[in-house]
Parts: structure tokens; sequence; C-alpha cells
């Protein structure tokens, strides 16, 4: 299942296989940094980076910068990626099974 289609407000997003497991990665790690994300899902810098700018920009994950450190920036499901997050897993879960 390389593609699976969201119904998002009133347009339909496809999500994208790279899009799909920053999701899935963030469902189980939530607020990791950037560079783990890359690490952990073993995807190149600039497509982790442009699923983020995608993912962020339907409001899917939200992006918040360390006081300390503003330029470490950490990643969050919104409440509707969380939804959507688990919904990918429990698809997943069941095509494994």
């Amino acid at each position: 299942m390389s593609r699976l289609v969201i119904e998002m407000s009133i347009r339909h997003k496809e999500l994208s296989e790279i899009e799909q497991r920053v999701l899935r990665f963030l469902l189980k790690n939530d607020g990791t940094a950037l560079s783990d994300i890359i690490e952990k899902t073993r995807s190149s810098p600039n497509s982790v980076t442009s699923a983020l700018r995608e993912l962020i920009e339907v409001g899917l994950v939200e992006e918040r910068r360390e006081e300390v450190f503003p330029r470490r920036r950490f990643l969050y499901l919104t409440g509707k990626g969380k939804v959507v997050a688990k919904k990918l897993d429990e698809i997943y879960s069941l095509l494994e099974n």
C-alpha cells in the first residue's frame, strides 16, 4: 500500500509513502527532532523535509522550536494528525496480519 487517500476538509489529499511513514513514526514518537525522524525512518533529509512541509501545510503536524536553542525544531502530531496516524496504523496492522 504505497498511497492512501484521506479526505481532509473539502478536498482529497493523497499521502505519499514517506508522509505515511512520518505520521506513523510521530504517533509513537511525538515531539521528535527532525534529525531523529530522518535517521529512524531511514529516509533522505530532502524527502523527510518535503513530507513534513506538506503535513504541516495540511494541518497534520506542527513544529515547535526550543526556546533555548531556537534552531532545534521538534515535530508533533496535531489532533487531526493523531486521528489520521491511528487510522494508518490500523490499516497497516490489518495488512500485516
